[in-house]
């Protein structure tokens, strides 16, 4: 200021050199001096007669300041009074790659540089290079990279950064090795720092342990400590990212990334504790919008309703006090994040206030996290109406809505909806996601009908999504829903498609063999997923011992239990048992069974572990094979417990009756009838006719 008051005085302020060296320092002192680039645009506009090095610093100036709007129009500007040189293409590319809305303008600035000779210049070309990798053109960045006379290491940095930012992680990891190996290039610490968020992408915790080897040899473990820690967050090594903290001691963005890292694990009562530690929380939060989010994930996953209302008291004080929290961008993200709380904690009325005091009006999103509460708390009808009143409604908010019918055994209701979102009456088709489509074979596959299924997969077929074998979701879906529709053949033709499979693939297609008889074959298949590597789960295990019941295998189904809990650690369910019940019952051996339901009432405190499920297993096995003695010991006992109890006078009933006993069986009969004043309402069900469902 001092400066400029005797360059006034002087008459020198105008001159474009001096006035270039002064806006410089106004630009330089931006970060202590808030309104240091108002004088410094002030400044600018009273030179008469800019030159390009003034021009070039001005936009420079406001392109740092992350306003790439003020920058470009200033292109403009200039571009209409002189020639830009390559150093202002390369800082107006840039300013076009900080938005999408500004790559056509990106491209006009490509072909200009084409027609003036500047495209051969390193610094320019990548300047071009990082805009397109910003913008998502990956293709238009490798291409130019290609075809480039002479790279650098800030020409690798961005064509790697440029991989990964767009989710080709894998393709970012080879070129870094490719400059490291091939091209002898010596990594920098923005290298490092770029493949080790690619390799966090890939979960690849073993190639992350070499990189982290690597930055430690190059001595930029201080300017990567960041990277690592994050690293080994995405790769579920907690332990290797608290180490880290604790070697780089107190560390604001490192704090950050932890909290983040910690309820991105599943882990967010750390997270809770985490910040109630830190000494200065309000300072992070103040810092980090996502921070804030993340502690309201933690608090709605625990349902701490008092820590998330003192948050919501926090976020108040915050939006009055720092503007970069009134941005529209940032009090939708909040506000979503604090009706997805309260309704997880199951304070619809708090969620339902934060949604209707909103100024300016409910963003889309705000919609779509009402109506999921409403659905995850019960409250079908309201979701409904939620849903109705939308201005309007996107993927998310279609999907929300089917997932809710079929969450409530509505799936005719939400295969309805489905063909609404294709068929809208106001003209708007929304196209369905991977999970859409999930969701709506599910509901197929709660119907048992095999056409709806059908449809729906040549719909998927059709679609921009493509996905039946090569998304790992709608694979396993198709499984699981051709097969509960009676069509194992189908099932195991989309399944030995899939390009990927996981648990629950390999779960779905053991299952669909189960359920159809096919013991040997869901056991065959069991051998062939864990030879792989893939580790069964406790729904796996489910399928495996009913296919061992059901073939009557009963050693390998007792040799398959203790696998279950030795060597995978998972500790049975009730299902478990009662899939242990019915194969020695089925396999008669009804004594056994009984001793050993027993034996899990003695050893086990929780009632769940030997609830209806299990004794209702015995009793079938009784009916099966007419022991009428037994069936009557576990009929008493169940209806002592009040377990099952029209399940029971029925299979009590049956059992009388295959023994030709009669009255006994009548009586029983006469017991229910008494009890409940009713035999019962009958059931119903679904016809389908023309691809239609009426009731019968």
């Amino acid at each position: 200021m001092n400066s400029h008051a005797r360059l006034l005085k002087l008459g020198l302020d105008t001159n474009p050199i001096t006035a270039t060296k002064l806006l410089n320092a106004y630009v330089s002192s931006n970060t202590h001096f808030p309104n240091s680039l108002t004088y410094a645009y002030q400044l600018f506009e009273q030179v008469p007669h800019k030159d390009t090095t003034l021009w070039t610093s001005i936009i420079s100036a406001f392109n740092r300041a992350g306003n790439s709007y003020k920058a470009l129009h200033l292109f403009s500007q200039m571009f209409h009074q002189m020639q830009p040189n390559h150093f202002v293409y390369a800082t107006v590319a840039r300013a076009c790659g900080s938005s999408v809305t500004h790559l056509q303008l990106g491209k006009t600035v490509h072909s200009l540089v084409i027609k003036t000779g500047f495209l051969s210049n390193v610094v320019l070309e990548t300047s071009l290079l990082d805009m397109y990798g910003k913008c998502g053109l990956v293709e238009f960045s490798r291409k130019l990279f290609d075809e480039m006379p002479g790279r650098n290491i800030v020409s690798w940095n961005a064509m790697i950064a440029a991989y990964v930012s767009n989710g080709w992680e894998v393709d970012g990891i080879e070129l870094f090795y490719q400059m490291k190996c091939k091209e002898f290039e010596s990594p920098d610490e923005f290298a490092f720092d770029t493949v080790l968020s690619g390799c966090a992408g890939v979960q690849d915790l073993k190639l992350g342990m070499q990189l982290h080897a690597g930055v430690l040899i190059a001595g930029f473990e201080k300017e990567c400590a960041s990277a690592i820690c994050n690293m080994y967050l995405r790769c579920a090594e907690v332990s290797a990212a608290e180490r880290i903290l604790w070697e780089r001691g107190e560390n604001a963005l490192l704090e950050i990334i932890m909290i983040k890292g910690y309820v991105y694990n599943g882990r967010h009562l750390d997270a809770i504790r985490f910040i109630a530690s830190t000494k200065d929380s309000i300072r992070m939060v103040t810092n980090d919008l996502s921070v804030v989010v993340s502690v309201l994930t933690a608090c709605a996953d625990l349902s701490l309703l008092r820590i998330g209302r003192q948050v919501h008291g926090v976020i108040i004080t915050l939006l009055g006090l720092h503007s970069h929290f009134q941005s529209v961008d940032s009090v939708t993200v909040i506000l979503s994040a604090l009706i997805d709380m309260y309704c997880k904690c199951s304070s619809i009325g708090e969620a339902q206030r934060v949604f209707d005091n909103q100024n300016p009006p409910q963003d889309i999103s705000h919609w779509n996290a009402m109506i999921t509460g409403y659905i995850n708390n019960g409250l079908l009808n309201d979701a409904i109406q939620c849903f109705i009143q939308m201005p309007e409604r996107n993927v998310v908010s279609w999907t929300a809505m089917i997932s809710g019918y079929v969450d409530n055994s509505l799936p005719h209701e939400g295969l309805q909806l489905l063909a609404e979102m294709y068929c809208n009456k106001v003209g708007i088709v929304v196209q369905g996601n991977c999970v859409t489509f999930a969701v709506a074979l599910e509901a197929a596959g709660l119907l048992t009908a095999l056409e709806p299924g059908k449809q729906i997969h040549a719909k998927l077929i059709q679609t921009t999504v493509k996905a039946d074998t090569h998304n790992v979701i709608v694979g396993t879906a198709l499984v699981d829903m051709y097969s509960k529709s009676g069509n194992l053949i189908y099932a195991k033709t989309v399944f030995s498609r899939m390009m990927e499979k996981n648990v629950v693939s390999w779960t779905s297609m053991i299952t669909g063999y189960a359920t159809h008889g096919l013991g040997f074959q869901a056991l065959d298949l069991f051998q062939q997923m864990t030879a792989i590597g893939v580790v069964p789960n406790e729904v796996t295990f489910i399928s495996v011992l009913t296919s061992c019941s059901h073939c009557g295998l009963v050693e390998e189904g007792m040799k398959y239990f203790k696998l279950m809990t030795d060597e995978y650690g998972i500790v049975p369910r009730s299902d478990h048992y009662a899939c242990l019940v019915d194969l020695l019952g089925r396999a008669g051996k009804l004594t056994e069974s009984f001793k050993l339901l027993q034996k899990i009432e003695e050893e086990e405190t929780s009632s769940e572990l030997y609830g209806g499920a299990i004794w209702g297993a015995l009793l079938g096995a009784c009916t099966l094979h007419g022991h009428v003695e037994l069936g009557h010991m576990v009929a008493v006992k169940m209806l002592e417990k009040k377990q099952q109890v029209a399940e029971t006078y029925i299979a009590l009933s049956n059992i009388y009756a295959a023994a030709g006993m009669w009255d006994e069986a009548f009586k029983v009969r006469e017991m229910w009838g008494k009890r409940s004043g009713d035999l019962g309402k009958p059931g119903q069900s679904r016809i389908f006719i023309h691809h239609s469902a009426p009731q019968s």
